[in-house]
């Protein structure tokens, strides 16, 4: 795909993106989202979730690329687990399940179905009574809910690792977009607020802090695009960890630079901090991700296994 015309549809959706949210489903029918998974993949997840990341923008377009992509007409809900593994357990030898995670927006039908991983596979279960609440701490004022819901298994549509491995470069996506946000946030406070005469951001330090998060940011995204030529979940497992990581230290460094302004709710950067720590905490935040990565290295090397390194373990923090 030529670069002019991913310039295009990165302007489209981020326009689209910013003056309708709720209708991401219509736009992604627009732009014949199936037609473009199919001729750069990668680009298509990455351009979708990082302008969405950017704007902070509140879709449900996470569900929409799974249903697409699972042969549906994109309005299935999925049921994220909160564990990154599986959300269902059977209760009592019933045939009936129940399911706990988080869903992106409060729209489940007490009559209707919803996607979750069961066992290792991505199930449809059909619905038969549901128990929502709206998330608080850092999730506050999203359109996230936490949901049980109770229902029985219906069509399986394969492994869950199929799903949960791109899901997982959605979302590294989406925090690389969010960080790109918070260093123009930042990148605009220092050299519009004056001290002693002078723009903040003609101090040294402050270049130095912004320039390091511009690196991290870089980085992050150069991972992400190593992952899907990878195409392994063990790659995207990586990507997600590192723009966890790197969203976390480029919240501090903005932060930092800021001064107090950053810390009040009057300003855009604690939104921006918040939104990161909400998406890296979906499938498996940053922390215990990368010690499951050591320790999956070192039982690797404690059994004698001497394989070249894949191509994303040469970009990023390992």
């Amino acid at each position: 795909m030529e670069d002019e015309i991913k310039d295009l549809v990165r302007s489209s959706l981020r326009q689209a993106l910013a003056a309708s949210p709720r209708n991401i489903d219509a736009t992604l029918a627009k732009f014949d989202w199936q037609e473009l998974v199919y001729t750069d993949e990668g680009f298509a997840f990455t351009a979708l979730f990082e302008e969405q990341g950017y704007l902070a923008a509140d879709t449900n377009s996470l569900d929409i690329v799974v249903a697409t992509m699972l042969g549906l007409d994109g309005r299935a809900p999925v049921l994220w687990p909160l564990d990154a593994s599986s959300s269902g357990e059977e209760i009592g030898g019933s045939g009936v399940m129940l399911v706990d995670g988080v869903a992106l927006r409060g729209e489940l039908d007490a009559n209707g179905h919803v996607l979750v991983p069961v066992g290792g596979r991505m199930r449809m279960v059909a619905v038969s009574s549901i128990e929502e609440a709206a998330l608080a701490g850092m999730a506050h004022g999203s359109a996230w809910v936490r949901a049980r819901v109770w229902g029985t298994p219906t069509t399986d549509f394969g492994p869950w690792p199929d799903v949960e491995w791109r899901a997982r470069l959605a979302l590294a996506s989406e925090l690389v977009g969010v960080t790109r946000r918070i260093i123009d946030v930042a990148t605009e406070q220092v050299s519009s607020r004056r001290q002693f005469g002078r723009p903040i951001a003609a101090n040294q330090v402050v270049r130095f802090r912004l320039a390091e998060a511009h690196v991290e940011m870089v980085g992050a995204r150069a991972l992400i695009a190593a992952a899907w030529e990878d195409r392994m979940p063990a790659a995207a497992g990586w990507a997600k960890a590192v723009a966890g990581s790197t969203h976390d230290a480029v919240a501090k460094h903005a932060m930092q630079v800021c001064g107090a302004i950053g810390l009040s709710d009057e300003h855009p950067l604690p939104g921006l901090v918040r939104r990161g720590l909400v998406l890296d905490a979906l499938l498996g935040s940053a922390s215990p991700q990368q010690v499951r990565i050591g320790r999956e290295l070192l039982a690797q090397q404690r059994n004698g296994e001497s394989q070249p390194a894949p191509a994303y373990m040469a970009v990023g923090r390992f």
